[in-house]
Protein backbone atom coordinates (compact mmCIF):
# COMPACT_ATOMS: atom_id res chain seq x y z
CA UNK A 1 0.00 0.00 0.00
CA UNK A 2 1.34 3.42 -0.88
CA UNK A 3 1.87 6.10 1.73
CA UNK A 4 -0.80 8.19 0.00
CA UNK A 5 -3.37 5.40 0.31
CA UNK A 6 -2.39 4.76 3.92
CA UNK A 7 -2.86 8.45 4.82
CA UNK A 8 -6.13 8.65 2.91
CA UNK A 9 -7.40 5.61 4.83
CA UNK A 10 -6.51 7.33 8.12
CA UNK A 11 -8.21 10.59 7.18
CA UNK A 12 -11.30 8.80 5.91
CA UNK A 13 -11.52 6.75 9.11
CA UNK A 14 -11.47 9.97 11.10
CA UNK A 15 -13.81 11.78 8.72
CA UNK A 16 -16.63 9.53 7.55
CA UNK A 17 -15.68 5.85 7.18
CA UNK A 18 -16.17 3.78 10.30
CA UNK A 19 -13.44 1.20 10.78
CA UNK A 20 -11.69 0.24 14.01
CA UNK A 21 -13.51 3.15 15.63
CA UNK A 22 -16.44 5.29 14.59
CA UNK A 23 -15.72 8.28 12.40
CA UNK A 24 -16.39 11.88 13.35
CA UNK A 25 -19.45 11.78 11.11
CA UNK A 26 -20.91 8.89 13.09
CA UNK A 27 -19.78 10.39 16.41
CA UNK A 28 -21.73 13.63 15.89
CA UNK A 29 -24.65 12.49 13.72
CA UNK A 30 -28.00 13.14 15.31
CA UNK A 31 -26.75 15.57 17.96
CA UNK A 32 -28.90 18.60 18.58
CA UNK A 33 -27.22 21.93 19.24
CA UNK A 34 -28.40 21.66 22.86
CA UNK A 35 -26.80 18.24 23.27
CA UNK A 36 -23.60 19.42 21.58
CA UNK A 37 -23.42 22.42 23.94
CA UNK A 38 -24.08 20.43 27.13
CA UNK A 39 -21.20 20.81 29.54
CA UNK A 40 -20.24 19.85 33.06
CA UNK A 41 -17.67 21.47 35.31
CA UNK A 42 -14.95 19.01 34.34
CA UNK A 43 -15.40 18.40 30.60
CA UNK A 44 -15.56 20.39 27.43
CA UNK A 45 -18.78 20.29 25.48
CA UNK A 46 -18.90 18.31 22.25
CA UNK A 47 -19.28 21.60 20.40
CA UNK A 48 -16.07 22.89 22.00
CA UNK A 49 -14.24 19.70 21.05
CA UNK A 50 -15.44 19.90 17.45
CA UNK A 51 -14.33 23.55 17.30
CA UNK A 52 -10.92 22.48 18.64
CA UNK A 53 -10.70 19.81 15.92
CA UNK A 54 -11.68 22.33 13.28
CA UNK A 55 -9.08 24.80 14.54
CA UNK A 56 -6.16 22.35 14.43
CA UNK A 57 -7.18 20.63 11.20
CA UNK A 58 -7.43 24.00 9.47
CA UNK A 59 -4.13 25.17 10.95
CA UNK A 60 -2.27 22.02 9.89
CA UNK A 61 -3.87 21.97 6.45
CA UNK A 62 -2.76 25.56 5.90
CA UNK A 63 0.76 24.59 6.98
CA UNK A 64 0.76 21.70 4.55
CA UNK A 65 -0.41 24.02 1.79
CA UNK A 66 2.18 26.60 2.89
CA UNK A 67 -0.60 29.17 3.28
CA UNK A 68 0.49 32.09 5.40
CA UNK A 69 -1.48 31.86 8.59
CA UNK A 70 -0.88 34.28 11.42
CA UNK A 71 -2.83 32.18 13.90
CA UNK A 72 -1.09 32.06 17.24
CA UNK A 73 -2.19 30.09 20.25
CA UNK A 74 -0.90 31.23 23.61
CA UNK A 75 -3.06 28.73 25.46
CA UNK A 76 -4.59 25.56 23.99
CA UNK A 77 -7.74 26.26 26.03
CA UNK A 78 -8.50 29.08 23.58
CA UNK A 79 -9.13 26.52 20.84
CA UNK A 80 -12.02 24.95 22.76
CA UNK A 81 -14.42 27.81 22.11
CA UNK A 82 -18.16 27.45 21.77
CA UNK A 83 -19.70 28.42 18.43
CA UNK A 84 -23.28 29.57 18.51
CA UNK A 85 -24.30 27.79 15.32
CA UNK A 86 -23.80 24.02 15.70
CA UNK A 87 -24.97 23.22 12.17
CA UNK A 88 -22.48 25.68 10.67
CA UNK A 89 -19.65 24.24 12.78
CA UNK A 90 -20.52 20.73 11.56
CA UNK A 91 -20.37 21.95 7.95
CA UNK A 92 -17.00 23.62 8.59
CA UNK A 93 -15.38 20.55 10.17
CA UNK A 94 -16.62 18.27 7.37
CA UNK A 95 -15.47 20.74 4.74
CA UNK A 96 -11.95 20.86 6.21
CA UNK A 97 -11.84 17.05 6.44
CA UNK A 98 -12.84 16.82 2.77
CA UNK A 99 -10.17 19.37 1.90
CA UNK A 100 -7.58 17.21 3.70
CA UNK A 101 -8.52 14.23 1.57
CA UNK A 102 -8.33 16.30 -1.61
CA UNK A 103 -4.94 17.71 -0.61
CA UNK A 104 -3.54 14.23 -0.01
CA UNK A 105 -5.05 12.90 -3.24
CA UNK A 106 -3.32 15.71 -5.16
CA UNK A 107 0.03 15.40 -3.39
CA UNK A 108 3.11 13.71 -4.69
CA UNK A 109 4.43 10.79 -2.66
CA UNK A 110 7.64 12.69 -1.86
CA UNK A 111 5.69 15.61 -0.37
CA UNK A 112 3.67 13.20 1.74
CA UNK A 113 6.86 11.58 3.03
CA UNK A 114 8.12 14.98 4.20
CA UNK A 115 4.80 15.68 5.96
CA UNK A 116 4.11 12.17 7.21
CA UNK A 117 4.78 12.81 10.88
CA UNK A 118 2.44 15.83 11.03
CA UNK A 119 -0.23 14.00 9.06
CA UNK A 120 -0.05 11.00 11.36
CA UNK A 121 -0.27 13.16 14.47
CA UNK A 122 -3.27 15.15 13.25
CA UNK A 123 -5.08 11.85 12.73
CA UNK A 124 -4.08 10.56 16.16
CA UNK A 125 -5.38 13.84 17.56
CA UNK A 126 -8.64 13.48 15.61
CA UNK A 127 -9.13 9.88 16.75
CA UNK A 128 -8.48 10.79 20.39
CA UNK A 129 -11.14 13.49 20.36
CA UNK A 130 -13.61 11.35 18.42
CA UNK A 131 -13.30 8.83 21.25
CA UNK A 132 -13.90 11.63 23.72
CA UNK A 133 -17.07 12.66 21.89
CA UNK A 134 -18.41 9.10 21.90
CA UNK A 135 -17.57 8.75 25.60
CA UNK A 136 -19.38 12.02 26.42
CA UNK A 137 -22.40 10.97 24.37
CA UNK A 138 -22.55 7.60 26.09
CA UNK A 139 -22.12 9.15 29.53
CA UNK A 140 -24.95 11.60 28.85
CA UNK A 141 -27.06 8.92 27.19
CA UNK A 142 -27.01 10.71 23.81
CA UNK A 143 -25.54 7.63 22.09
CA UNK A 144 -27.43 5.03 20.09
CA UNK A 145 -25.45 1.78 20.34
CA UNK A 146 -26.61 0.98 16.81
CA UNK A 147 -24.11 3.63 15.70
CA UNK A 148 -21.19 1.33 16.29
CA UNK A 149 -19.72 1.23 19.77
CA UNK A 150 -22.20 -0.79 21.78
CA UNK A 151 -20.41 -1.63 25.01
CA UNK A 152 -21.52 0.24 28.11
CA UNK A 153 -19.38 2.40 30.33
Amino acid sequence: MSLKQHLLNQFRACHNQDSWFVSLKTAITGLSSEQAAYKTNFTNSISEIVHHLYFYNKLELNRMRKVKDNTRVSDNKETFSEESDWDELVKKIFRIMTEWEEEIENSEEERLKRSCESLTYINLHNAYHIGQIVHIRKDRQFWDKGQGVDYTI
